[in-house]
């Protein structure tokens, strides 16, 4: 053992550097991963005023995706998606996908066209009981920084009519079981869940939506109430992930916390929003072939290392 140690100086700065390139470079193999970062919010058409809400939105930034319910119109959401671009480094492209249903409380989603490629646009009206409500707002994306597909879905479910929101909990939970990419899911879903009762009080539509673990629930590290209610003290927007592998790592976080937030007045929203960070990581095929790769280099690697201690010693 003493030899060794005696023989690392004499191996001179090509061979320590070469050591030190090997192993460093394959203990960050695995390490390499990208943020999606995404907010939904409820903006409260007809009882908010969409200065105040841009200047709500323009401030938050580095977000790349968001979900937007209850959108007065093309006019307020094209405000939107300028104060979703202001301030972001790198001056990126923000584009808007507004949804056709709910009148003047429609669902719209903003998105970094920079990163990602819309690939199809749906909206699943078969989830909108008598086509009262809105239709989830679906868009499939391509993220051209990681290569990953995936789904990114608004929702904002029935409030008035607890069967037909649960109706459409079950449905949401039945078209996730049909789709092969992840899901990233907000929205409003008007599931009341308690706080005070730590969720044991909450609506029969979260239990509906997750059940069988299809959906999970990326669970705020700070849980208040997302709506300014004087009678309940729950979380009704929510921000939930379906089909993601297990390489993906969540957060998420209720955004405007401070009490004089609520309650609220005609200028801005009834809810606060709430964003989630997801950290992506490579799916096992992508890995094994990044291992088998760095192995491959190691071992040229090595090899030369090799012949270079021969030559010194």
């Amino acid at each position: 053992m003493r030899r060794q140690f005696h023989l690392l100086p004499h191996l001179g700065p090509a061979v320590l550097s070469t050591l030190s390139f090997i192993f460093l470079g394959a203990s960050t193999v695995a390490a390499q991963t990208s943020s999606l970062q995404v907010v939904g919010f409820n903006v409260e058409s007809g009882d908010a005023s969409p200065t105040t809400l841009v200047n709500q939105i323009s401030p938050i930034d580095g977000v790349d995706l968001w979900g937007f319910s209850e959108v007065d119109s093309a006019s307020w959401a094209d405000m939107f998606e300028t104060a979703a671009e202001a301030g972001e480094a790198g001056d990126p492209n923000f584009e808007t996908i507004l949804g056709s249903t709910g009148g003047r409380d429609r669902l719209a989603i903003i998105y970094n066209a920079d990163r990602f490629e819309l690939r199809e646009t749906q909206e699943l009206n078969d989830i909108n009981p008598g086509g009262r409500v809105r239709s989830p707002l679906v868009v499939r994306l391509y993220d051209q920084e990681t290569e990953q597909e995936f789904w990114f879905m608004v929702n904002h479910l029935y409030r008035s009519r607890a069967e037909a929101r649960h109706q459409q909990a079950t449905q949401l939970n039945a078209w996730a079981q049909e789709q092969t990419l992840p899901i990233v899911a907000v929205g409003d879903y008007n599931f009341d869940w308690d706080i005070p009762s730590n969720g044991v009080d909450r609506d029969q539509g979260f239990d509906n939506l997750i059940a069988g673990d299809v959906f999970e629930w990326i669970e705020p590290t700070n849980i208040l109430k997302t709506h300014c209610s004087r009678r309940f003290n729950s979380i009704l927007d929510f921000v939930f992930l379906a089909n993601q592998p297990e390489t993906w790592q969540a957060t998420s976080e209720i955004l405007f916390p401070e009490d004089s937030y609520c309650p609220d007045d005609r200028l801005q929203s009834d809810h606060r929003p709430v964003a989630a960070s997801i950290q992506f990581g490579p799916d096992d095929d992508d890995l094994k072939e990044q291992l088998l790769q760095r192995i491959e280099q190691i071992e040229q690697e090595l090899e030369e290392m090799r012949q270079l201690i021969n030559e010194k010693l």
